[in-house]
């Protein structure tokens, strides 16, 4: 957690060999190398990061509150898959497994909290994002979130190639309204890459992933099978750093967040708590299972309060209008329009673990019956109802069949047609 320029971890290693201790596995983070390759094609970047990280630590300490905010920003997603071999065409499920594991992590509600270290469930907490699969494309049509393309390209690495049409990848969407995520066949011993925000934003902004290293299901090779080289390059995305600083174990490294303790080097496998290593001694040791470590997926389960607040204020700042979702990319063209100013009811509990009651008590008269339609993050009707006589009335929805996720209850009649988002846990 000591304070460094923003220059160290452009200089740092990813080496997943340090001198005198090679390590069998890969190197899982291709952030690093993917900065310098962007800053060696624009020079002027590199003051533009560390302008910026002057910036952001002054806003930080200006806006204590940031990240006491109960804003909740739900980020519209859309899924490059880009494939040579079958295997690699991950499925839509193996996608939505990967949204469901955002949506635990970034809100902690993943289940392995309760293996949080007792000494820092204090200072571990829910961000102000959520995830959603885009429903609106870019042209304004229907879609999934999901679009899909067959390459020549037999492997693909940190150089950003993924991203483009020409160079075999599929194009982004505009970044100021998706985040984009490429899934594709990633060499050189990576799992995954992302780009930092800036001042200066990106055309190409989003994360690349491995396809056998997206989701929980599917083709997920252990032990990165449970979705968090996602959450990982994700947090990076949101401007966080490496847990240790980049720094090859020289303890003079910087994440930049003042509660996560000082850490030599990357971590491997699955450790015990509590873990020491030449920068750190004390009782409880370093923070290896944090998302911005390397440990395998099983034993990362914790983002603190300093990294909420980073990225929160980074994204508040810098992508303001991804956040806004103006849009409402988030909602099914399924049912979606305005209501009656004076058409009022209640969803609740939202989130649900499966229980949902409709309170139409107060409701004005609608007629003899509305439609419900529930739709899910793919686009797909899930469930429907007709609901006769229902002014003035509690109804129950059951979702106990449902898989957690994102789904969009659309009500409907004649007169009206509204759309509510709902986020199963279970």
């Amino acid at each position: 957690m000591k304070r460094t320029l923003l220059a160290l971890l452009l200089t740092g290693s990813l080496s997943y060999a340090l001198a005198g201790n090679p390590n069998p596995h890969p190197e899982k983070c291709g952030t690093v190398e993917s900065t310098k390759r962007r800053i060696q094609a624009n020079p002027g970047l590199e003051k533009i990061m560390q302008d910026d990280e002057r910036n952001l630590e002054q806003a930080i300490i200006r806006n204590q509150n940031s990240r006491t905010s109960s804003t909740i920003f739900t980020i519209p997603v859309v899924v490059h898959v880009v494939w040579r071999t079958n295997s690699q065409n991950i499925t839509d499920q193996q996608i939505l497994s990967q949204i469901d594991v955002l949506n635990e992590d970034f809100g902690h509600r993943n289940a392995d909290t309760s293996s949080i270290p007792a000494n820092w469930r204090s200072i571990s907490s829910a961000s102000n994002f959520q995830f959603c699969m885009a429903q609106i494309d870019p042209n304004g049509n229907p879609t999934n979130g999901i679009e899909r393309r067959q390459t020549n390209v037999n492997t693909f690495t940190d150089d950003d190639l993924v991203k483009a049409y020409t160079s075999g990848g599929m194009d982004a969407w505009d970044t100021r309204s998706y985040f984009n995520i490429w899934v594709c066949n990633l060499g050189g011993g990576i799992l995954g890459y992302a780009e930092f925000p800036t001042s200066q934003q990106s055309s190409t902004y989003g994360v690349v992933i491995g396809y056998d290293a997206f989701g929980r299901v599917g083709v997920v090779s252990y032990p990165y099978n449970k979705g968090r080289t996602a959450t990982h390059e994700i947090g990076h995305c949101f401007n966080l750093k490496h847990i240790w600083g980049d720094d090859q174990g020289a303890c003079t490294g910087s994440d930049n967040v003042a509660d996560t303790p000082n850490q030599g080097a990357e971590t491997y496998g699955c450790l015990t708590y509590p873990a020491n290593d030449n920068c750190n001694t004390t009782t409880n040791g370093y923070m290896f299972m944090n998302y911005m470590d390397y440990s395998d997926d099983r034993c990362l389960y914790m983002f603190t309060n300093g990294q909420n607040t980073r990225m929160n204020t980074a994204m508040t700042t810098w992508y303001s209008d991804l956040l806004a979702n103006t849009n409402n990319l988030c909602e099914s063209g399924v049912g979606v329009s305005s209501a009656p100013d004076d058409f009022q009811f209640s969803l609740y509990p939202n989130p649900t673990e499966g229980l949902l009651t409709l309170d139409m008590t107060g409701t004005r008269d609608l007629g003899s019956s509305i439609d419900l339609a529930i739709v899910d993050a793919l686009g797909e009707i899930v469930y429907t109802r007709k609901i006769e006589n229902p002014v003035g009335m509690l109804h129950q929805i059951e979702m106990n069949n449902f898989n957690s996720g994102i789904y969009f209850v659309n009500l409907s009649n004649a007169q009206f047609k509204k759309t509510v988002r709902v986020s199963l846990i279970k």
